[in-house]
């Protein structure tokens, strides 16, 4: 049985994180996100209910840069795992955005100190120039130019 016609859009996408300040600032500040939902310390008897973790106790934002949210976590109980998942593990493994001149971001992104995987790269035949940076905790952002700005 599908569900399909009882979903309207997605709403955003959940990014946990070791230390929600540099994270919540590179979103913020190199990004551009704005923050839609104001940094709160949350610790519901709901949210443990929800999340299925006794005892859950968060830090969180909601951030948003035009149609996307981020909801951004850090859980101060229970501990998790600080290793980022490799791009090959199964499950979350990067953030991706659409943007007009990727040479622009690459450039701005070594300016500002952080870690591009590599130069930007001409991927699928040319339909589009990518590179991939590391974020703070070495979560990966996928930036992408699309010769044909229809298909971004």
């Amino acid at each position: 049985m599908s569900v399909a016609h009882l979903i309207e859009r997605v709403h955003h996408t959940a990014l946990c994180v070791q230390d929600f300040d540099q994270m919540y600032d590179f979103l913020t500040g190199f990004l551009g996100f704005d923050t839609e939902g104001a940094k709160a310390e949350r610790d519901a008897p709901e949210l443990a209910t929800v999340t299925g973790m006794t005892g859950a106790h968060i830090l969180w934002a909601l951030l948003r840069k035009g149609s996307h949210r981020i909801e951004l976590f850090q859980y101060l109980a229970p501990a998790g795992k600080a290793t980022p998942p490799a791009q090959s593990d199964t499950g979350f493994t990067h953030l991706a955005f659409s943007v007009s001149d990727v040479d622009a971001i690459h450039d701005a992104a070594v300016a500002a100190g952080h870690r591009p995987i590599s130069a930007p790269q001409v991927m699928r035949g040319g339909v589009s120039r990518v590179f991939y940076l590391r974020g703070p905790e070495d979560i990966v952002v996928e930036f992408m130019e699309f010769a044909d700005r229809r298909n971004a």
